[in-house]
């Protein structure tokens, strides 16, 4: 009897700790990339498209869409829009979007008009951008360099070449100083974004590609191939693991670092843990395809995309 009782109250536990998405917005294509600032939500999709979205009303406030391009064969295709980035302060978005060749281009996109910053003629294969300042952008190169380029001038005021290993992801602080930086080694790159200098280098924890980053008080976390998840202490390069059976394709932390995110599963879960406590709190059910985004709104909500077109909103409590 007190077995049974014993494994109901488990069961009555999981359950408990399993939660559903309160709510789903689609997509004009498959969500490659999600960012927030405060009510807004802003998508780049493999359909060519920016999107931006009302947290609070769902609604749709802006959506921008680039032509098609020819493709190797020939073909008329959409193209990806590899990272996007919003800007409160001028109301810019930024858009890294696939040229002809592989190469790619970069737009700032204001009122709905485009402004071409780096054209594909230049060959660069740009893989993620995000705005320092109303001035700045933080431009990432597949070959693992990082380019600090003026807007208002139209050039790069420095590029530092990491190490050739692939670039995976990058992630700036909440202040724009510090940025993190990811690739196919494991190791964690951690750079002064105002002059390039590498402040230090997080290892240990991963072995393999690390798919995607992030930096929030202090703490940083690691999304790996190596199947494990990770947060460091960037004071002291101690860290928190967890182990998966399966890739660990995406992850985010909350905005204290309280609560890490991370894609588990290969049924696409999220499985949310206390850092501080070392402990599992809740799993996340729903996504249907393979994760590639998590962004925290507050401590309580966050949101998660996936290779579809369904950006998942959840509610932790």
């Amino acid at each position: 009897m007190k077995l049974l009782i014993s494994v109901f109250l488990l069961i009555v536990t999981i359950q408990a700790n399993t939660i559903k998405p309160y709510y789903s917005i689609e997509a004009s294509g498959n969500v490659i990339d999600i960012v927030i600032v405060d009510d807004m939500l802003a998508v780049s999709t493999d359909r060519g498209t920016i999107e931006a979205y009302s947290i609070t009303s769902k609604e749709q406030i802006m959506l921008n869409q680039f032509p098609m391009i020819k493709d190797f064969m020939g073909d008329d295709i959409y193209p990806k829009v590899f990272s996007t980035d919003y800007l409160k302060l001028t109301k810019e978005y930024l858009a890294v979007v696939q040229g002809v060749s592989g190469s790619r281009e970069l737009f700032i996109i204001k009122d709905n008009k485009k402004t071409r910053l780096i054209s594909e003629k230049e060959k660069l294969f740009i893989s993620k951008a995000k705005f320092v300042d109303d001035n700045h952008i933080m431009v990432a190169l597949l070959s693992n360099e990082y380019i600090l380029f003026d807007i208002k001038k139209r050039k790069k005021i420095y590029s530092k070449h990491i190490s050739y290993s692939h670039f995976s992801d990058f992630m700036l602080s909440v202040d724009k100083k510090t940025l993190v930086g990811s690739s196919e080694s494991g190791e964690i790159t951690v750079l002064n974004v105002k002059d390039g200098t590498i402040i230090k280098t997080l290892k240990g924890a991963n072995v393999d590609n690390v798919y995607k980053v992030d930096i929030k008080n202090s703490k940083v976390l690691a999304a790996g191939q190596d199947r494990r998840g990770t947060v460091y202490d960037l004071g002291t390069g101690s860290y928190s693991r967890f182990d998966s059976n399966f890739l660990i394709y995406a992850g985010a932390l909350s905005p204290s670092a309280r609560l890490a995110a991370f894609a588990f599963t290969e049924d696409n879960d999220i499985v949310i843990f206390d850092i501080l406590l070392n402990k599992r709190l809740y799993t996340l059910k729903g996504q249907k395809s393979t994760l590639n985004s998590i962004v925290f709104i507050d401590e309580e909500n966050l949101v998660s995309g996936s290779d579809d077109k369904f950006i998942m909103m959840w509610k932790l409590k």
